[in-house]
């Protein structure tokens, strides 16, 4: 006790109130963010996927098709055509206006009895969303079990719906990863390591057992929780169905996450970082109608990161030397396991070829989401609201 009143009475004297408390602070921010990367996110490269019981629940895949796209007919359309597995379905919303694009599918429809197309009317003075076109598809779906995707997503396998399908066994409501097309441009590289970064946050809290969020590219639900929960309608927005009625459905179902080589979709990269960021942007409007206990979570991650360069930065200009090194060195240590435990969920998410952005990523990442945030409160997205 004498040495730690001498070791503290000498701290003391080098460094003076100040010092002290921005080394205590240095120190915490280090253990938040040990904490989150060793503790929190560290789970998802060990975590273990449902095993199955051999009961191979039919499935119905469900999306909408809104743009003419003859690649999704000659490249999409037959990688969810040709999934392994006995009972499932292809259900497709058509919203794209356009007559010769419509025949297209309702031929193929024709000569596949996997295949239905339902073709939605637009109308100016009522347009459709996303929701009450999806919504369409779940109603025309013949099985209980809806595994919804997108247009602009591809399965990774020809196991994707065998391998999503495994949650409905034990489970309601399934969350999948949707990964973004690989890409060797700098700009692809930061939106692929930001999509990790991103789902990193709930599909860590999925794996916890606390789901807050899932992607409709690659999204499962009964037919039941779905229209117990009224489907798509919250807060009459254009966005919410990835994370507020993933909430919603989640408080009252069993939840499973299934993340393997195998489950995984890849979505188009549609432009560059601006294209990311809008995209971003839009999406994470819904954030300030989350739980109280979901803001704190994430936010306390993404503003221990962003503080702690700067307080290591400022207690190696102000403090002694050897108070200097130690700052340094915890800095250090906290990249080194940051970039260990990126580097293992990158390979259980099969994002390969991104790590050499992660020092970047991980230094630009929360001032961006806090920028994202600023500017959010500052002037109104565009198409949140119906």
């Amino acid at each position: 006790m004498e040495q730690l009143s001498q070791a503290y009475t000498h701290l003391w004297n080098l460094c003076g109130p100040w010092g002290i408390a921005l080394l205590a602070g240095v120190i915490l921010l280090f253990l938040i963010q040990c904490w989150y990367w060793a503790g929190y996110y560290g789970r998802i490269p060990s975590y273990r996927n449902a095993t199955s019981d051999g009961s191979r629940p039919p499935v119905s895949v469900v999306l909408v098709v809104r743009e003419v796209d003859y690649s999704f007919i000659d490249e999409t359309l037959p990688l969810l055509l040709s999934q392994e597995y006995d009972r499932f379905e292809i259900v497709i919303t058509e919203l794209s206006g356009d007559v010769e694009f419509g025949e297209s599918l309702s031929v193929i429809a024709e000569h596949n009895p996997r295949l239905t197309v339902t073709r939605m009317v637009r109308n100016p003075r009522f347009p459709i969303s996303d929701k009450m076109a999806i919504n369409v598809a779940i109603k025309t779906a013949r099985y209980d079990n809806i595994l919804i995707t997108t247009a602009d997503c591809r399965p990774a396998s020809p196991q994707w719906v065998a391998r999503m399908a495994r949650g409905f066994e034990q489970a309601d409501l399934v969350i999948g990863y949707c990964g973004m097309e690989g890409g060797n441009r700098f700009a692809d590289r930061m939106i692929r390591l930001g999509r990790v970064g991103h789902a990193a946050r709930w599909i860590g809290a999925a794996m916890h057992g606390k789901p807050y969020r899932g992607m409709i590219q690659n999204l499962g639900l009964t037919k039941a929780i779905y229209f117990a929960n009224n489907g798509f309608n919250r807060l009459n927005m254009n966005i919410g169905m990835d994370d507020l009625f993933v909430q919603k459905l989640a408080a009252g179902a069993r939840t499973a996450t299934v993340v393997s080589a195998n489950s995984l979709v890849r979505q188009k990269i549609w432009g560059g970082l601006r294209w990311w960021y809008a995209d971003r942007r839009l999406q994470s409007n819904t954030f300030r109608f989350y739980p109280l206990g979901v803001r704190i979570r994430v936010g306390l991650e993404l503003w221990s990161r962003a503080l702690f360069l700067p307080a290591v930065v400022a207690a190696a200009v102000l403090l002694p030397p050897e108070i200097k090194i130690f700052a340094a060195a915890l800095w250090l240590i906290r990249l080194l396991l940051v970039l260990f435990e990126m580097r293992r969920i990158t390979l259980r998410l099969c994002e390969r070829g991104v790590m050499c952005v992660a020092p970047l990523y991980d230094l630009c990442s929360p001032y961006y989401e806090a920028w994202m945030a600023l500017s959010r409160t500052l002037k109104r997205s565009p198409g949140v609201w119906r």
